[in-house]
């Protein structure tokens, strides 16, 4: 039987500790915790990849974050889905879309255009599934409970986001793109089993049919309002421009790309816990503006500096008698392919 959320809703919360021993809320934030640190970890295998095989920024900056705007598009069109009358089973399903385009990105030799095309689809549902996840998360805590709610999965995100490219680099320098791949499809396949487990199935929503028109006539009524539309185009367009920058790390340092990501990470959660914890309104009303400068100034200093390259001799024109193409330590880098190695020793002249 559906579940009420009247039960939940008299819960007292007063603290992160009361909130994580709802059983509900304790399996959204774990599947929630799980699917960031797997699209850390898959994001940043995926962009290693491309960037082995076409040195080109532009591509790798589109496989890193290009999934962004297949999640615009899916915000644009399907999102009124998370306000369905199933959401325990539309997060579930939208879950298990997720795992199998993971999944796919560790088939070995997987074309570029299918690897793309698995991006954006992920993308897309990614969208609708944390629309899902947010309706769930305010049905399963109290109302005055949500903020703080809110507040932990901010904080565990960029948490994740930390670690997920710390231990991305660690990987990529013992382990091949594909293998890391398997291991964001398993973190994923275990978000979903919990979420599976944990969150009860919810059917009290009074909505109308969901599709296009609902979605449409909904973001029409949030963006009519000219505060709710100034905050989110300051919410979207500094990040934005700021997480395209970032794209762009794995291109201009390959070897020290996962500490960049890491640090950058690492400074949106300290200043999430500084402005939200410590300052008061009042201070984050007078610091706004200066904070949205400091967002730009270490990303304006960049083209100050020369990128780290590798110290190793230059491979792209190889000629007779010169030293074989130079290796990365990794044993992906390392690997020759056997059909090359076969046809080598066939076309050798017999020694003596």
């Amino acid at each position: 039987m559906p579940s009420d959320t009247s039960a939940s809703s008299a819960l007292p919360t007063t603290g992160y500790r009361d909130l994580l021993r709802n059983r509900e809320f304790a399996g959204l934030y774990a599947g929630f915790t799980l699917t960031v640190a797997a699209n850390t970890l898959s994001g940043f295998a995926l962009g290693t990849l491309v960037n082995h095989q076409t040195r080109s920024p532009f591509l790798t900056a589109v496989s890193m974050y290009g999934a962004t705007f297949a999640t615009v598009l899916g915000a644009l069109t399907l999102m009124s889905v998370a306000d369905g009358n199933r959401p325990r089973r539309t997060l579930v399903a939208l879950q298990c879309v997720s795992l199998v385009s993971v999944a796919a990105q560790a088939v070995p030799g997987l074309p570029l255009a299918a690897r793309f095309g698995l991006l954006l689809v992920l993308g897309f549902f990614q969208s609708l599934g944390t629309g899902t996840r947010m309706g769930l998360l305010a049905e399963v805590v109290p109302t005055s409970a949500y903020a703080l709610a809110r507040s932990l999965m901010n904080i565990t995100s960029g948490g994740m986001a930390v670690l997920g490219y710390a231990v991305g680099a660690v990987l990529l320098r013992h382990l091949s793109p594909h293998e890391v791949f398997v291991a964001a499809t398993a973190l994923t396949g275990a978000g979903s089993i919990i979420v599976a487990v944990t969150v009860r199935e919810r059917s009290i929503r009074l909505t109308r049919r969901p599709g296009l028109r609902q979605t449409w006539t909904t973001n029409t009524a949030l963006f009519s309002r000219s505060g709710q539309r100034a905050l989110l185009l300051n919410l979207w367009v500094p990040n934005g421009l700021i997480v395209g920058c970032e794209a762009l790390f794995i291109s201009y340092a390959p070897d020290h790309a996962g500490a960049f990501l890491a640090a950058g990470s690492a400074g949106m959660l300290l200043g999430d816990l500084t402005v939200g914890r410590l300052f008061t309104a009042e201070q984050r009303r007078r610091c706004a503006f200066a904070l949205r400068l400091l967002l730009a100034i270490p990303t304006c200093c960049s083209p100050s500096t020369r990128p780290c390259r590798r110290r190793q001799p230059r491979c792209s024109s190889p000629v007779p008698g010169s030293p074989p193409p130079c290796r990365s330590r990794s044993s992906f880098w390392s690997r020759p392919p056997i059909r090359s190695v076969v046809r080598s020793r066939e076309s050798s002249p017999p020694a003596g």
